[in-house]
């Protein structure tokens, strides 16, 4: 991330929270890509050849067993951290196994959740 701005994909099914989130990233100084879907999440990694510095996905997203986002997206870019949101942790476990590598529950504020991504992206440094 030094010298350069992050790139953050975000993928919920909520074309509002996406804007939002989008819009706030921006605002921070990082680079920020939307995706509805696991279809369209998965474009888009490859798309931007795996280079993203994080994901923030949904739960439903992320439990999804068919589409294993990101354990997909673990195997393109292993150093992509990826921010699981939840209503609640009644898949955590499973989402966790996947490799997610931070698991937030809502209720929480565009501003905190952007925070927690900036915060990922300093550890790895």
């Amino acid at each position: 991330m030094a010298g350069s701005k992050a790139k953050v994909l975000i993928v919920t099914e909520n074309n509002d929270v996406n804007a939002h989130l989008a819009g706030t990233l921006w605002l921070k100084g990082m680079i920020p890509y939307k995706a509805t879907s696991s279809e369209d999440c998965f474009n888009k990694v490859k798309e931007l050849n795996g280079k993203l510095d994080a994901v923030i996905m949904s739960s439903e997203m992320a439990a999804d067993r068919t589409a294993k986002l990101i354990i997909k997206i673990k195997k393109v870019n292993q150093g992509t951290k990826i921010l699981v949101i939840a209503d609640e942790d009644s898949a955590k476990t499973r989402i966790l196994d996947y490799g997610t590598d931070e698991f937030s529950l809502k209720p929480m504020t565009g501003e905190n959740l952007v925070d927690k991504v900036f915060n990922l992206l300093v550890k790895t440094q």
